[in-house]
């Protein structure tokens, strides 16, 4: 029987056949986030008085993510930007984004699921989509929200909701 590290090392060789190595860093890092609180109730830690799991800002979640390289550069200074509000600062935000990459946005309740959930996405991307991305993020102040507005004006009208409601 193999040891357990050769087990592992196969099945993750597997998943990232499959899906692709950002696809499994991406689910990996959801399940690590997800299950950090799972692992200190099974050894008896304290989780507190309300016993809520801890959720880590999306810098520490893109840390623990299993990315290198400029993509993980790229993916830090988006994360950076969340957590100081200055990239996608509601819940709302996030979730117009969302539907504008056309995804439905399901289960988020704060901004730091909602990163969990947008990172989900933002994996997905290209590295030259990403890089627009951030250089975007980067220059989106307030004295650019007009053409911001504008682009998810027009990437709304594209939507099939606003279409239905355009034909009544």
């Amino acid at each position: 029987m193999k040891n357990r590290k050769t087990l592992l090392n196969d099945l993750l060789k597997t998943l990232v056949d499959e899906w692709g190595h950002e696809e499994v860093a991406a689910a990996l890092a959801d399940t690590i986030s997800s299950s950090q609180p799972l692992t200190r109730a099974a050894t008896g830690s304290n989780l507190g008085s309300s016993g809520a799991k801890r959720l880590l800002s999306a810098t520490a979640q893109i840390e623990r993510a299993a990315l290198e390289g400029e993509r993980r550069d790229l993916f830090l200074q988006l994360a950076e930007r969340y957590d100081r509000k200055r990239f996608l600062p509601s819940v709302a935000d996030v979730r117009e984004f969302l539907i504008m990459m056309g995804e439905r946005p399901i289960g988020m309740k704060n901004r730091k699921e909602a990163f969990r959930v947008l990172l989900q996405s933002l994996i997905r991307l290209p590295d030259d989509r990403l890089q627009q991305l951030v250089g975007t993020a980067l220059h989106s102040g307030p004295s650019e929200l007009g053409p911001l507005s504008d682009a998810i004006a027009a990437a709304g009208e594209r939507l099939p909701r606003q279409r239905q409601a355009n034909t009544d």
